[in-house]
């Protein structure tokens, strides 16, 4: 296990490019500070507190396997950016973030003794989690009233008080905001494609049928792949020969995009094909011939929207290292350092770890600076209800928003009902 306190990149050029090209973010979303001059007189201090900083920790996979690794860089972009923006605001109740990080090497052992000294010998207060191995430390990071901040990769996340989440599509129960969708662009028969290995794919694919169901769309087939293992070829030939007009993908990438090209090449009439990845530019300037006229689900702000232009520019100035801002872990992991943030702002210049876990569980409205749809934190199983949807267009070249109809638009976001 290493440790290494992260670096913050502020300076007095970049400090001005922010309080002026970030305008977007507005006093509600980066409170002031002036009322909080008796910070340093609080009777006590909770761990990682003093009357100028406070120490965060952060979990991510910096090594271990490659493809996880490679892609979780991406998200300890996001935190840092939005922990060096909070500092060069002046902070929360006049304290720097001093944020510290351990590798958890994608495994749960390891995570448990990475979080066990954050917390028994760094002395956090808190933790954020870009990680997909905290399942097996959730209880006794609850026990110990451990405030953690990351991204929903299980339904473990949603079951502890401490452990906060932007939306978990691994909660039980379902919404139809998938059905909605694909009966909205003409789709009426559809074949899923499943990952039997992966179980986050298994999980999404349970929230997509009853989804699609529930709005009379059928399920001709649920198709199982393994890249590397299934022929693309044959999931196309059977997508041709079942009269499906829909393809569904609780899959990653690049398979999905193999399927899809197949069964175009053999002229199957294809009225949606939805994925729940791909959004990615530079996936698009690999494949984009292979992606035209596909879409893909996503929980962010729409490019061009004042949200996601400030985040774009907090990105350049604070992540420059980063050649793709619009990453999904990178969004995902700035997301989960505002909720800290966030936080830490309710539980006001005296915090305590309960305070914050209180607090911060009575928020509704979620947000993350208006970059993902409202989340209730205080119902955390419910299922996610509001998606954004993005299309590739005809020539492969670009995406864009697939604008809601007003029954369903709320915010701008695609809107369902609960199961």
């Amino acid at each position: 296990m290493i440790l290494r306190r992260l670096r913050v990149r502020t300076s007095a050029g970049a400090i001005a490019a922010v309080l002026v090209g970030l305008s977007g973010l507005t006093a509600c979303d980066m409170p002031s500070n002036s009322a909080t001059s008796g910070a340093a007189a609080c009777p006590t201090q909770a761990p990682g507190v003093t009357p100028t900083s406070i120490k965060i920790g952060l979990i991510y996979p910096d090594t271990g396997p490659a493809e996880i690794a490679s892609a979780f860089k991406a998200a300890r972009s996001g935190v840092e950016a939005r922990i060096d923006l909070q500092n060069a605001a002046g902070g929360v109740h006049d304290r720097g973030i001093d944020l510290v990080w351990g590798d958890d090497q994608s495994d749960a052992e390891t995570f448990s003794k990475v979080a066990h000294d954050l917390v028994d010998t760094q002395h956090v207060f808190g933790l954020i989690a870009t990680s997909i191995v905290l399942d097996e430390s959730a209880g006794w990071l609850d026990k110990e009233t451990i405030p953690v901040t990351g991204t929903g990769t299980s339904a473990t996340w949603s079951n502890h008080p401490n452990l906060f989440h932007a939306g978990n599509l691994f909660n039980t129960g379902g919404t139809s905001v998938f059905g909605d969708f694909v009966k909205a662009q003409g789709g009426r028969k559809a074949l899923v494609v499943v990952d039997p290995n992966v179980a986050a794919s298994r999980s999404l694919a349970a929230q997509f049928v009853p989804s699609l169901r529930s709005r009379g769309i059928q399920i001709v087939d649920e198709v199982t792949y393994t890249e590397g293992v299934t022929d693309p070829a044959k999931v196309a030939d059977e997508l041709k020969s079942s009269g499906a007009d829909t393809l569904v993908g609780a899959a990653q990438s690049s398979p999905f995009i193999d399927i899809y090209a197949q069964a175009k090449s053999l002229g199957v009439k294809i009225n949606v094909a939805l994925n729940a990845t791909g959004f990615s530019p530079g996936l698009l300037a690999q494949r984009g011939r292979d992606m035209a006229g596909m879409s893909i689900m996503s929980s962010v702000a729409a490019q061009g929207s004042p949200a996601m232009n400030a985040y774009q520019k907090a990105m350049t100035v604070y992540a420059p290292e980063l050649a793709d801002p619009t990453d999904e872990l990178a969004l995902a992991g700035y997301v989960a350092a505002d909720e800290m943030i966030q936080g830490l702002q309710l539980a006001g210049p005296c915090p305590t770890r309960q305070a914050l876990i209180q607090t911060l569980r009575r928020v509704t409205d979620f947000t993350a600076s208006g970059l993902i749809p409202p989340i209730n934190l205080s119902q955390p199983t419910q299922p996610i209800l509001c998606e954004n949807f993005i299309n590739v267009d005809s020539t492969g070249g670009s995406f864009a928003a697939v604008p809601p109809p007003a029954a369903l638009n709320r915010d701008g976001y695609w809107c369902g009902e609960p199961l």
